[in-house]
C-alpha cells in the first residue's frame, strides 16, 4: 500500500528534482534527518514510482545538436492500431526525444533534436512519410526561453 506523500518526501523530491547527483546525506542535513531515514525515503519514492530514473541533462549545443524542433501532426484516425503502429514507427528514429497524444486541430505532437536543417529536413519527410500521417507542421525552436527537468507541485 502506498504511504502518502508528507512534507519530507516532497521536500526530498523537490532536492532531488534540482539535482539528482546531490549527495543523501547532504539532503539529510538541509532537512534535519539521518541518511539512513533519506536514504529509505528515497528508495520508497522509488519503489512506489514517484522517481521514475535519474538522467544527465545534457547540453545539446555541445554536443553539436543544433536543432530543437517540435512536429504537430495529424493522424487520419485515433483507433489503436493506427497509434500503436505510429508509436513503433516513430520510436524508430533516434532524434525523437519525446512523443505525446494532444487535443486540439493536431492529435500528436514530437520534440526532434537533430545537428542541422538538412537532417531535419530529412527527419520530417520521413515522418510525414509514416502510413496515417495525414498533416503536419514543424516549428523550429530559436532560443529557449524556460527550460527546466522537473514541474512545480
Amino acid at each position: 500500500m502506498e504511504k502518502k506523500l508528507d512534507r519530507i518526501d516532497i521536500s526530498i523530491l523537490k532536492l532531488l528534482q534540482g539535482d539528482y547527483s546531490r549527495p543523501h546525506k547532504q539532503i539529510a542535513g538541509v532537512l534535519n534527518r539521518s541518511t539512513t531515514t533519506i536514504s529509505d525515503r528515497i528508495n520508497r519514492l522509488k519503489t512506489e514510482g514517484y522517481i521514475i530514473t535519474s538522467v544527465a541533462v545534457l547540453s545539446r549545443r555541445k554536443l553539436k545538436q543544433e536543432v530543437l524542433a517540435y512536429i504537430h501532426l495529424k493522424l487520419s484516425h485515433c483507433s489503436d492500431e493506427i497509434i500503436n503502429r505510429f508509436k513503433e514507427e516513430v520510436s524508430r528514429i533516434k532524434e525523437v526525444c519525446e512523443c505525446c497524444a494532444i487535443t486540439g486541430e493536431y492529435n500528436m505532437k514530437l520534440k526532434i533534436v537533430t545537428t542541422d536543417n538538412t537532417s531535419f529536413s530529412s527527419i520530417q519527410r520521413r515522418i510525414a512519410n509514416i502510413k496515417n500521417v495525414q498533416a503536419l507542421e514543424s516549428y523550429v525552436v530559436l532560443d529557449d526561453i524556460i527550460t527546466d527537468t522537473g514541474f512545480f507541485f
